[in-house]
């Protein structure tokens, strides 16, 4: 099936012509709003909320890492047995975030979110009173399978409901919340973990639980105040007798893999588990790289990567500017990466002192993460509307997840082999180079064009 009959196929406008009437699903519905133009308050209240949601599962999620030095120390861990439960974790996510995907695309965005971001910060609570190894590895892999459920929900939703001309800036300012939940999650962390050890930071989770629930609460009221039958999601609109019913649609996980779109699927898919295995090999085991190569504290090490992951917010926003209105995306990323990847080296192998290691860790950070911020829009214009969150968790998500779970079993192999130096130079720098190339083979569409 080409795109062009995928289009077709799944126009909310022109499916509601050929049904004898149109309906127009609420926020958050599946396939957007019939006749919706982006942009307005309608559009900053979304963007708002993405952010806002992607920004706390990021300070839940972070506080496995500044924790994992005093996790070490307390159960009597090897550094392979923290890769192990990274590992398990990443895989739950690389799985859950095609459900995720599916289920935003089926029964409504905003719904979705909201109960994901509430039992995904309870089950990052339970991290804290995990009484042994298995206990924990249990909390922290459903805490963040169901956390991961959120990357798609947010960049489709960003994606849909943002001006042509805004939206690689809206897209690339949502990838901030990595590092602003990493910063964030440093300002409380680095003296809890000071003055009261691991578990405390741990049990702050449970303060994002009521916001997640409340803002579904919230949306299901006005959701089921605001659609009449012929409008709800979940209520197929009648369809007149004389009018012959549409085909049925085909399921968008075989669409992706449809003759017209299955080459740039799986180039997608490629991409993000070089990138997710570079980010995992190396951002989550900074914290005790710092410890154990730096002779930093857990409470010192944990400041050091929260305020260069702030700097970092700079490369994120630039690398969106930068992509929206001078360079193509497909070149942003590129570039980012390998000035990432020789930022690494910079922060792996130049002299250190505790300023170095903020000046190179901030501008690996701008460079490296900031990478992220022109990716997720790149891929998310390639598909059509009514499959894009499905898309977005399959081909970007998913192998994001699974290049997470496979990556910190090899890198403390690597590291027990080689040393922290030499095993993140050889796991790091090649897979960034090599995603950066494979980049270069998705369209080089330009920046503003309407949305299919």
């Amino acid at each position: 099936m080409t795109r062009a009959m995928i289009s077709t196929q799944s126009d909310p406008a022109r499916a509601g012509s050929a049904r004898g009437g149109s309906a127009a699903p609420e926020l958050g519905a599946p396939g957007g709003r019939a006749g919706h133009i982006p942009g307005g308050r309608r559009a900053w209240g979304i963007f708002a909320l993405c952010l806002g949601a992607w920004t706390l599962t990021n300070v839940d999620q972070s506080l496995f890492s500044y924790a994992l030095p005093g996790i070490l120390h307390d159960f009597h861990l090897p550094l392979e047995a923290a890769g192990l439960v990274f590992a398990i974790s990443f895989a739950c996510s690389a799985v859950m975030v095609i459900f995720a995907g599916m289920a935003a695309d089926r029964y409504g965005r905003v719904l979705t979110l909201c109960l994901l971001l509430a039992t995904s910060a309870g089950a990052v609570g339970l991290q804290g009173v995990a009484v042994g190894v298995i206990s924990l590895t249990l909390a922290r892999a459903m805490g963040f399978g169901l956390s991961g459920g959120l990357a798609p929900i947010t960049n489709a939703l960003t994606v849909e409901n943002t001006p042509d001309r805004l939206r690689g800036v809206a897209v690339g300012a949502l990838q901030c919340g990595y590092p602003l939940g990493w910063l964030l999650a440093s300002l409380f962390a680095a003296p809890l973990l000071r003055l009261y050890g691991w578990r405390a930071t741990f049990l702050a989770a449970f303060a994002v639980v009521p916001v997640g629930l409340l803002a579904a609460f919230l949306y299901a009221r006005r959701l089921d105040a605001s659609l009449g039958p012929a409008a709800n999601p979940a209520t197929p609109a009648a369809t007149p007798a004389a009018t012959p019913a549409a085909p049925p649609r085909r399921p968008a996980l075989r669409l992706l893999f449809a003759p017209g779109l299955r080459r740039q699927s799986l180039t997608c898919m490629a991409i993000f588990f070089m990138f997710g295995g570079a980010y995992a090999g190396s951002a989550f085991f900074f914290p005790t790289f710092f410890a154990q190569t730096r002779g930093y504290t857990p409470a010192a090490a944990a400041s050091l990567v929260g305020l260069s992951n702030g700097i970092a917010v700079i490369g994120y926003l630039g690398a969106a500017l930068v992509g929206e209105y001078w360079l193509r995306r497909r070149t942003v990323f590129a570039l980012w990466t390998i000035g990432g990847a020789l930022a690494l080296l910079g922060l792996l192998w130049a002299p250190a002192s505790h300023l170095t290691d903020m000046i190179w860790f901030s501008v690996m950070a701008t460079l490296f993460y900031g990478a992220m911020a022109v990716l997720p829009v790149l891929v998310a214009e390639i598909f059509d509307q009514s499959i894009r969150a499905t898309a977005l968790g399959v081909c970007t998500s998913a192998p994001l997840g699974l290049g997470f779970a496979i990556f910190p079993l090899i890198v403390p192999l690597v590291v027990g082999h080689l040393g922290w130096q030499t095993g993140l130079t050889a796991v790091t720098v090649p897979l960034l180079v090599l995603g950066s190339l494979t980049t270069l083979s998705l369209p080089n569409r330009p920046s503003g064009l309407p949305l299919n």
